[in-house]
């Protein structure tokens, strides 16, 4: 009598030790298609304050986060941060997110970022780089700075990550945290967006002299040892830590920065002038035209005509004018001091970093 297969214990074993060692018969999950969220929009909308953090709030979202431990490499500080690996053997985006000006590394409203990363298989790392932005470690300093790239090295020690697929995201602070950070690191990013980003600390102080009930000035003022009023130490070390005098280095990084044309904490001129350095010359914005996008919360007539963005669509705030010059994208929209989910992760998943091709055998 012949003996089924299926029932012989070591044919079962057998079945069972292949299914294991042959490529692609593991468990990882299958990647559905790339889509927008529907459930999420912008951080303005995302239930409770921008600045709210909640470690249980990210736990009940997401049962694989973890907060985990990093040592600088630079100072030997240890600093916490968000982490979410899914275990999945196959090669996988890092997305690295950056808090913004008065939050730490538990941040609400990044939730959705994590979320996407868990339903497509990215991996997702939050660091606090020394947290709100009022001493003289945080605010975009060498010890910060190095936390993110500490971060980064911890991925890609914890997780399987693309190399070509890394990505910087941040909005506010943490969007000029991410300039600065390209500009210091521009091979590591195979894309990084920067929403509504503080361009130059020394001049937004100025800025906020204008607006006295506002904190961010007593905050500026404790990061860089004083008032960076003209000609100070303080003035000197603010303009270190800032974009404006370092994202001509970030050139070759693909970068997508918007603003809101409504945005009176930090107006959209700060957008425009980092998009000016990283474009091409025929392609910049005028003084004039900055002026009157300032002034006016409005496109002036001379640049009507761009009004449509590929990464946009229901959900997201209107656009109001969009340009694509060499490596860097500017979208201005209608609305304040805001990040959307949606073109932000849609545009990120665009960007890959051309691997270099091997050098041709000898003839």
């Amino acid at each position: 009598m012949r003996m089924k297969l299926c029932h012989h214990p070591f044919s079962v074993l057998l079945v069972l030790l292949l299914w294991v060692a042959l490529p692609g018969c593991n468990q990882d999950k299958p990647i559905p298609p790339i889509e927008r969220m529907s459930q999420y929009t912008t951080t303005k909308q995302y239930p409770g304050k921008v600045g709210d953090e909640s470690l249980d709030d990210w736990k009940k979202h997401l049962k694989g986060i973890e907060v985990v431990q990093i040592k600088s490499t630079l100072d030997s500080k240890t600093e916490p941060a968000l982490f979410y690996e899914s275990k999945s053997s196959r090669k996988k985006p890092l997305l690295v997110l950056l808090h913004s000006w008065s939050s730490g590394y538990l941040q609400v409203p990044s939730i959705p970022f994590a979320l996407w990363a868990e339903k497509y298989d990215w991996a997702f790392i939050q660091p606090n780089y020394r947290g709100v932005f009022e001493t003289p470690e945080a605010m975009a300093s060498d010890v910060a700075i190095q936390d993110i790239m500490d971060a980064v090295d911890y991925a890609m020690q914890h997780a399987n990550v693309d190399s070509s697929r890394v990505y910087l995201v941040g909005s506010s602070g943490g969007a000029m945290t991410a300039l600065v950070t390209a500009s210091r690191h521009p091979d590591i990013w195979a894309g990084v967006a920067a929403w509504v980003p503080v361009f130059d600390i020394p001049e937004w102080f100025q800025f906020n002299l204008n607006y006295p009930h506002r904190h961010y000035n007593s905050q500026i003022t404790a990061a860089l040892g004083g008032e960076p009023l003209e000609g100070t130490p303080a003035e000197k070390e603010g303009k270190r830590r800032s974009p404006s005098t370092q994202l001509q280095q970030a050139k070759e990084v693909p970068i997508f920065l918007a603003h809101g044309i409504n945005d009176l904490l930090v107006p959209p001129s700060h957008s425009i002038r980092a998009f000016n350095i990283l474009a091409n010359p025929a392609d910049t914005i005028s003084q004039e035209q900055m002026d009157y996008i300032v002034k006016e919360q409005a496109i002036p007539e001379s640049l009507q005509g761009e009004a449509s963005d590929p990464y946009f669509g229901p959900g997201d705030p209107e656009v109001v004018f969009s340009r694509k010059s060499d490596n860097v994208r500017l979208v201005l929209y209608v609305g304040v001091h805001d990040m959307a989910y949606n073109s932000t992760l849609l545009w990120l998943n665009d960007q890959q970093k051309k691997q270099p091709q091997p050098a041709s055998p000898p003839q």
